[in-house]
This record gives C-alpha cells, structure tokens and sequence, in this order.
C-alpha cells in the first residue's frame, strides 16, 4: 500500500476515487463508513396517518363485497354460565327405620322434622340406622344413658344442646358399693351417672368390681373421675371375667389416660361394651391413632366410643369393630 500517496491520488477523478474508495475496506473505520452501499436519495415527506386512514376508510365502503363476506356478530365463546343452586341431600335410613317413623307420624300430634329423626337415630344407635349418605352427621355418643354432649361436632358443623345437669340420680352409693362387695347377685347393673364421686368413692368401687361376678353393667358418666382413678380401672379390666359394659363419659380423663385404659383390654375376653367420649379434655391425635391400634388385640369389644378428630384413626377403630361383631356373629351361630 506505499504506491497510495498523494501523487497517485492526484490523477484521478472523482468517480475513480469513489470507486477506488468502495472497493478497499479498513477495519478501523466506523460499520457506517466501512458500508459499500449508500443511498443517496434525499428523505421522503411526513406521513399524514390521518389523511391515511380516512382514504383507506373510503377505498374499503367503495370497494364490492365479495361471495365470502360473512357479516360481523358480537358472540361470546364457551358456555353461558349457569349457576346451580346447592342441593342439600337428605339422610338416608334403612326400610325398617322408615316404617317407624311413618308409624311415629301416625300417632303423634305434630310434624317430625329432621332434627327429631337424626336425634332419634343418636339414641337407637345411629351407626346401624344410618345409610351410606350421611353417616357421620349423627354419630354423637352419649344418648343412651341419658346424657347429652356439650361439645360441638366439628363433622355435622353445628352444636349439640347442653347436657341437664339438674337432673338427679337417686341412688344409694354406699349401700350400692355394699352391695358390690358382698357380691350381691341381684344387682347386676350399676348406674351412678350424674352422681360427683370423691376418689376414695370411685377407688372402692372399683376394687369391690375385682372380686364381684355378678355385675355385668357398669354406668359412670359425669362422676368427675379423674385420671388418678385410672389404675383401679386398668385392674379392673384386667381382672374381672363378668362385667360387659363399661360407661365413662362425660367425666375428666386426658387422652393418654383413655389409651391405658384401651391397652389394658388386650387382657379381657369379656367386655362388650366401653364408652369413654366426651370427655373434658381433647384427645390429642397422636392418642387417636394408638386407641385405634391398641383396639386391634381385643376381639370382644362390639360397640366403642369416642369422639374422633382423626379420620384415620376412626376408621382403623370402625374396621376393628366391624371386626369383633363377625367374630361374635359366628360364635352365636356356633361357625367357630
């Protein structure tokens, strides 16, 4: 590139330098320089979109429709919607509960509404009167001895009336306990509900129930015991070959006292009955699940209850009784 002086630049004209100029490139110079081709048209004017768009509007209403022009419908996509309005189902009962209520409507004055049939099924016992629909709803315990649950049912979502506190067992408790440990054999159900039992109270009773094989019901609900009665009660179960039915609701045992009392029936082959719900204080999960367990190395119990916050664990314990009432149909019908 030494020959490019000014000498050799002086004898050419204008369009060879040009030309000269676009054939060699150098790096260093700008993309806009190092470019071969330039426009050198001058800039155009200013578009008016307004004048634009009005002509454009025009040649559009001046032009023919053609065959394929499908005229503009304002449409919304998809379905309409619908709202639905909520249909609450209805409890479903067996054919043989239906007949006693129609015969109940036949003799009674007024209407029977929901509440009174769901109440009614509570107390005959709701878990063999209910059908698939709504079994849960009316699975409060308590009803058959005459007691009433101040703790709402989370399931049915809604509160259960309080209990009647005001109403008065007439019982002789020491004449009662007299008769228990003389091992009366007329007396073979014992009712203490609604009666408050000082410790030493319960503690005798449940020690002259060691020995006793003449009592076969046992009902202590709201008698304000304690867990520190529980031991007796452990022994009891352990012990006692005659008693079959067990009642401690309503009374202020924590729930990891309740599953003591539940491990200990791994030990009896003759309780058929034990109703520990509604108790003062909350049954933690972690009890739920080892009642439930526990319920699985006795084969005698056939009604169990407790208010369960665990569906997994009520289940497990449904299972398991569902179990022991096979085991005891078969022993009736002498098939083992």
């Amino acid at each position: 590139m030494d020959y490019l002086n000014d000498e050799f630049f002086e004898g050419l004209s204008k369009e060879e330098i040009e030309q000269l100029n676009s054939e060699l490139c150098d790096d260093l110079l700008p993309a806009a320089d190092r470019v071969k081709y330039h426009i050198d048209k001058k800039g155009q004017n200013y578009i008016d979109k307004e004048a634009l768009t009005k002509w454009m509007e025009e040649a559009a209403v001046a032009s023919q429709i053609g065959q394929d022009y499908i005229p503009f419908t304002k449409e919304t996509k998809g379905k309409k919607f619908v709202k639905v309005e909520e249909k609450k189902e209805k409890t479903v009962y067996d054919d043989e509960f239906e007949k006693l209520l129609a015969e109940a409507e036949g003799m009674g004055d007024g209407d029977i509404t929901d509440g009174d049939i769901d109440a009614l099924a509570e107390i005959l016992g709701a878990n063999s009167l209910l059908g698939s629909v709504d079994v849960t709803s009316c699975s409060r315990p308590g009803k058959e001895t005459g007691l009433t649950s101040p703790i709402p049912d989370v399931r049915a979502n809604k509160l259960i009336e309080a209990a009647d506190m005001e109403e008065v067992n007439e019982i002789d408790v020491e004449e009662t306990l007299h008769q228990i440990q003389n091992n009366d054999s007329s007396l073979t159900h014992c009712i203490f509900n609604n009666v408050p039992l000082e410790q030493e109270m319960v503690d005798n009773i449940t020690s002259a129930m060691v020995n006793n094989t003449s009592v076969t019901k046992l009902d202590m609900c709201n008698c304000a015991i304690t867990d520190e009665s529980i031991e007796k009660f452990i022994t009891l179960l352990k012990t006692n070959k005659t008693l079959e039915s067990l009642s401690l609701e309503t009374n202020k045992i924590t729930g990891k006292h309740l599953k003591l009392i539940v491990l200990s029936l791994e030990f009896n082959d003759t309780l058929k009955e034990l109703r520990i719900a509604n108790q003062y204080f909350t049954t933690g999960v972690g009890d739920e699940m080892a009642i439930s367990k526990a319920l699985a190395n006795n084969t005698s119990i056939v009604k169990f209850s407790l208010n369960w916050k665990n569906g997994g664990a009520r289940n497990t314990a449904d299972r398991l009784i569902m179990r022991n009432n096979d085991v005891a149909r078969k022993k009736r019908q002498g098939l083992s």
